[in-house]
C-alpha cells in the first residue's frame, strides 16, 4: 500500500542541499521521492531508494528492462497493461505546479485511473511492484512533458515494447539514450 506525505528527505543536487516537496512509500520496500528541479519552473526531478539503500535517479532503462521481464512472464496483461500506460502519455500534460498538493493528487489519480488491481499479478514478475512502477512512470513522463512538450522517448519505447517480434537491442538503445528511434 502506497503512502505520500509530504517531504523530509534532504539530498544534494547539483551542488544544493535540498528538501524532497514529496515522499511516497511503497509498503517500507521502495521510496520514492520528488525534489524541485531546475530545467523548467515546475520541473521536478525523481529519486527512489530500495530498503534504506542508496538513493538513485531512475532511468528509462529501468523500467523497460522490469517490463520486458513481465512481457515474459504474462505477454497478454502486460501488454494490456502498456497499453494503459500509452494512453496515459498521450494525454500527459506538462505540471502547472509541482507544489505538495498537485504532485499527490497527480500520483493518486493514475493510480486510480490505471486500476493497479487489475495488474497486480504482474508484481511476482521482474523487479517492481506493479504499483510503484505505475507511479514511477507516471512521474517520469509528467518530468518528460513537463521540461519538453515535444517528448517522445518515453513514448517510443513503449511502442517498442508492443512489438510482436521485439528488437532488443534496439529497445534497449533507445532506452539506454544510446540511439535514436
Amino acid at each position: 500500500m502506497m503512502k505520500i506525505s509530504k517531504g523530509n528527505k534532504t539530498c544534494k543536487i547539483k551542488g544544493n542541499r535540498i528538501t524532497s516537496i514529496i515522499d511516497i512509500d511503497f509498503n517500507d520496500k521502495y521510496k520514492i521521492y520528488i525534489f524541485q528541479g531546475n530545467l523548467s519552473e515546475n520541473d521536478i526531478i525523481i529519486k527512489y531508494s530500495e530498503n534504506g539503500k542508496r538513493i538513485r535517479t531512475p532511468k528509462h532503462i529501468h523500467w523497460t528492462v522490469d517490463l520486458l521481464l513481465k512481457l515474459q512472464a504474462d505477454n497478454i496483461l502486460t501488454k494490456s497493461y502498456i497499453n494503459e500506460i500509452i494512453k496515459e502519455w498521450q494525454s500527459c500534460q506538462s505540471l502547472k505546479n509541482n507544489d505538495e498538493c498537485t504532485l499527490t493528487t497527480l500520483v493518486n489519480n493514475y493510480v486510480e485511473i490505471t486500476d493497479v488491481e487489475k495488474y497486480q499479478k504482474l508484481t511476482k514478475y521482474g523487479e517492481y511492484d506493479i504499483e510503484f512502477l505505475t507511479v514511477l512512470m507516471t512521474l517520469l513522463m509528467t518530468q518528460e512533458k513537463t521540461n519538453r512538450k515535444d517528448a517522445y522517448m518515453f513514448g517510443n519505447i513503449l511502442v517498442s515494447l508492443l512489438k510482436d517480434d521485439l528488437d532488443i537491442y534496439s529497445i534497449m538503445s533507445v532506452a539506454g539514450f544510446g540511439g535514436k528511434h
